[in-house]
């Protein structure tokens, strides 16, 4: 008869004083709670970071549309105490001379063709000169019997500064004897110097403001010259006005001599 294999009690395990057998499952716990708290953090920042940008894009769109409807139109009416002065007039294409209401023009009837752009060194007929500015041109004028050569060499040098849509030309008869002009617009300068800050103001606040934005190289060089400005020479008679009276009157004196014979003839 088999014997029965008696069973041992397992010895209870001995575990060091203060083990506390949940502190894994607690360690557990707070690994996986404050691993949410990190991801809960992170998704907070990145809702921070994502209605920051939608903020900004939208502020960007606000300001751009305010800007484009109501700021982009808007141009001053003086430059360093230049009075900009604003003319309003119906544009239509003519072939017939236009009056225009100030002096040089800058808006109203002009010609189908409009004038090169660059450094003129005579007057552009007004037609051409207003279908001009109408492309967005900025032109700069001067009475040529007022203003020195050596400073409308510094308003050619000005224009030749820029690759398109400017204009230097004479324009004799003007109130002042400086004209900075655009579509629309008029700056007289009282002074016979060239004031440059104030026309890089005025090229930067007008240039390709035109109802027709249309672009237009500066291949115009003709300088002006000065000595467009001199008088002709009056001619003085020549030698053979003064000889042919002499004969004339040699000629009267013996046809009285002539006369004279015939009346003493008819005597005798």
């Amino acid at each position: 008869m088999a014997k029965k294999k008696s069973r041992r009690k397992k010895k209870a395990q001995q575990r060091p004083p203060g083990y506390d057998p949940n502190e894994r499952r607690r360690q557990r716990l707070e690994e996986k709670r404050l691993q949410r708290e990190a991801a809960a953090k992170a998704r907070q920042r990145a809702e921070f970071r994502e209605r920051l940008v939608r903020g900004l894009v939208f502020a960007a769109v606000v300001v751009g549309a305010i800007w484009f409807f109501f700021l982009r139109t808007q141009t001053p009416d003086e430059i360093n105490g230049n009075p900009v002065v604003e003319f309003r007039e119906d544009r239509d294409h003519t072939n017939d001379p236009v009056t225009y209401e100030s002096t040089p023009p800058v808006t109203g009837d002009h010609s189908p063709s409009a004038a090169p752009c660059g450094v003129h060194g005579t007057q552009i007929p007004d037609e051409l000169f207003v279908h001009s500015l109408e492309h967005g041109t900025v032109a700069i004028l001067y009475d040529p019997q007022e203003v020195e050569v050596a400073t409308i060499r510094e308003i050619e040098a000005k224009v030749d500064e820029f690759d398109d849509r400017t204009i230097s030309a004479p324009y004799p008869g003007t109130d002042t004897p400086i004209s900075v002009t655009s579509w629309n617009k008029l700056m007289r300068l009282d002074e016979d110097e060239f004031d440059e800050a104030t026309v890089d103001e005025y090229i930067d606040a007008f240039i390709g403001r035109g109802p027709e934005n249309i672009p237009c190289e500066n291949t115009q060089d003709t300088p002006f010259d000065p000595a467009s400005l001199e008088p002709a020479p009056t001619p003085s008679p020549t030698p053979d006005e003064g000889e042919g009276n002499g004969n004339r009157d040699g000629n009267d004196d013996g046809g009285d001599n002539n006369r004279r014979r015939d009346r003493n003839s008819d005597d005798s």
